[in-house]
């Protein structure tokens, strides 16, 4: 029902649970790996996953909205929001433009983010390139926002999804389930891992 508030259930609990044993089951190593260069920790990294793509490293979501915004910028007009110039962009055919806008892998990196390093987006479809990418970003909004990235993880989760630690993301529901996920993850690698590790 439009407008209906997202109640919680144990069955939200029972998928949340799954979805994240099985991102510490798939993508566990590639986490850790991506975040030992990082103060963000794994936790937030798979809920992050969790809730861009549900750990479909093959996702891919076209934005219409930013791609409106690149052709503005292409054609001289400037948006703050958007790390890319005129220059960066006047070369771009139709399907680079396009590749630009879209959202890719598993945390859902835009395609523009990536144009300064050289990278094409497609890219973005190799988990490991992904999570580092995704760190880069998290980076930059710490830097901008000043936000600790061991520690303000709702802030960090609207800067993701609404651009700013103040913004509303479209779900508005994606602040707290990031965090009932990130707890979760933390859970089963304490519970389920870490005794593993420690008898091995």
């Amino acid at each position: 029902m439009a407008g209906a508030e997202r109640t919680e259930t144990a069955e939200d609990d029972l998928s949340d649970h799954e979805l994240m044993r099985f991102i510490a089951d798939r993508w566990g190593k590639a986490i850790w790996t991506a975040c030992r260069s990082s103060s963000v920790p794994p936790e937030f990294m798979a809920a992050l996953i969790a809730n861009e793509s549900s750990a479909d490293a093959e996702k891919k979501q076209f934005r219409e909205e930013v791609y409106e915004r690149l052709i503005c910028v292409r054609g001289g007009k400037n948006f703050h929001s958007l790390s890319v110039t005129p220059q960066q962009l006047r070369a771009m055919n139709e399907d680079q433009m396009v590749e630009l806008a879209t959202a890719w892998g598993l945390t859902q990196v835009m395609g523009y983010h990536v144009l300064g390093n050289g990278s094409l987006p497609r890219h973005l479809l190799v988990p490991e390139y992904n999570l580092i990418s995704a760190l880069q970003r998290l980076a930059v909004f710490s830097e901008q926002c000043g936000i600790d990235l061991r520690a303000e993880f709702e802030d960090l989760f609207r800067c993701w999804a609404a651009g700013r630690p103040d913004g509303t993301p479209a779900d508005r529901a994606y602040v707290e389930t990031g965090m009932r996920r990130l707890g979760l993850y933390r859970e089963i690698v304490w519970n389920e891992f870490a005794p593993l590790e420690a008898a091995a």
